[in-house]
């Protein structure tokens, strides 16, 4: 389980790019390494990230797998334009990415069955799986509710057809092992950034040299804010690189631990 890489990570997509990239409301990673295959973690939620891997030079046609961190159309629904590029990628998910999702009534998901035929769907069910060689995904994280940042507006459509709070049981995220230390990616750590640390740390056993990703602190308290920060900070993280919907509040706080 333990490799060392040359590892590239290349944002795509975020709410805060600039000029010349494209900014949008979503989240894209692309991660590079030499001598294995280019991987993408998360679309965002349009050709953005399409656009700004061409402005960077960036061939996405080299891509053979794609993570889909949840279901989430500011992380998925840019899946629908990689179509033209005439190749079927691999996409990882967990099975409960595709239930429809609501933030109250407004949705919140994506068509998942207008673009099923474009990709080689493959449904994660293990607690952690390792996808190319020192490359795992894992999650559902524990829930710790002091910790947890799903927004009670949340709502998905169970199997049952009933409209319940949304528990975030599809969000994966990503871990590269790179031998001494890990990267952790993120998507929008909807169960809980601080938990999610946590659980990363349980089942790799390894300091986390890199956190990068959305922490999805933008509509918490500064206090609760403070609080994660504080957290994260308690880690020994090498360094924190917040994106996404992390928030104002908590990015200035956390550019102070870098």
């Amino acid at each position: 389980m333990s490799q060392s890489y040359l590892t590239n990570i290349t944002i795509l997509c975020d709410d805060r790019l600039s000029f010349p990239l494209f900014s949008e409301h979503g989240f894209s990673v692309l991660i590079e390494r030499r001598g294995e295959e280019a991987l993408l973690f998360d679309t965002g939620g349009s050709d953005v990230f399409i656009k700004n891997a061409k402005i960077l030079g960036k061939d996405l046609t080299k891509v053979e797998n794609i993570v889909i961190s949840h279901g989430h159309y500011d992380h998925a629904g840019g899946l629908k334009y990689l179509a033209k590029f005439d190749k079927k990628y691999k996409v990882y998910l967990r099975r409960e990415a595709l239930l429809p999702k609501y933030s109250g009534d407004r949705f919140t998901g994506i068509d998942w069955d207008s673009i099923k035929k474009d990709f080689d769907f493959i449904f994660v069910e293990k607690d952690i799986e390792e996808i190319e060689k020192g490359i795992y995904i894992f999650g559902p994280s524990p829930l710790r509710s002091e910790f947890n940042s799903i927004d009670p507006n949340f709502c998905v459509i169970n199997e049952k057809g009933e409209k319940v709070k949304d528990k975030f049981e599809d969000e994966l995220s990503l871990v590269i092992d790179e031998g001494e230390g890990i990267i952790l990616i993120t998507g929008c750590a909807h169960r809980g950034i601080v938990n999610i640390v946590d659980d990363a740390l349980n089942k790799f056993n390894k300091r986390i040299n890199l956190l990068i990703g959305g922490f999805h602190l933008y509509k918490s308290s500064e206090e609760k804010v403070k609080k994660v920060v504080d957290s994260l900070k308690g880690f020994n993280i090498g360094k924190i690189l917040p994106y996404h919907c992390t928030g104002e509040i908590a990015i200035k706080l956390l550019d102070l631990h870098n």
